[in-house]
């Protein structure tokens, strides 16, 4: 009786496809969405920036990883900061250095943990003053609301990164994510 010798007398087994995994470019898009709304007459509500970094000097040391500016006096006329998490891994650093995070949390009315899945996020886990934002069905949902802060004024050196930041963004993205804006 011979023994089956691989590959040959058996059947491979399935591939095991790998899971789906998303990007910090998905959350962006995602954060987009979101924060993609217009109205005729008033314009957009939201002048957002990708990638904000902590002053506009060489020296800058932290990146921002999404901020959002309510333009509308109808609504709170707050600046949303948002730290992006794909992975368990990113978010246990994350809770290693809150530095990271202070940097730019003090200049914010409202400041926002962003993540592809809940299950990234422990219960207890999320440090006061923080909102949840949890991707589900393909839309960011609030899974805890970010409490109003109360903010330092911006540094010029952070006012100027953050300018930069919203022009080299809407240079990349032009308006697309608000209809009837080109």
């Amino acid at each position: 009786m011979s023994t089956p010798s691989w590959p040959f007398d058996r059947v491979a087994p399935e591939p095991v496809e790998a899971p789906n995994r998303l990007t910090e470019r998905d959350m962006l898009d995602a954060l987009h969405a979101r924060y993609a709304k217009a109205s005729q007459g008033i314009g957009i509500r939201y002048a957002v920036a990708e990638h904000v970094r902590s002053s506009a000097s060489f020296a800058a040391k932290r990146v921002c990883d999404f901020m959002a500016q309510d333009l509308w006096t109808t609504g709170d006329l707050a600046l949303h900061g948002h730290e992006v998490k794909v992975s368990r891994s990113d978010w246990l650093r994350e809770l290693a250095d809150p530095s990271k995070a202070e940097a730019f949390r003090r200049y914010c009315d409202r400041w926002w943990l962003v993540v592809s899945d809940r299950a990234i996020v422990k219960p207890g886990e999320l440090p006061t003053g923080w909102g949840l934002l949890a991707l589900s069905g393909g839309t960011l949902r609030a899974v805890k609301g970010a409490p109003r802060l109360t903010p330092e004024p911006l540094s010029v050196t952070f006012r100027a990164a953050l300018m930069r930041g919203v022009a080299k963004t809407y240079a990349r993205r032009g308006f697309r994510d608000h209809p009837g804006h080109s």
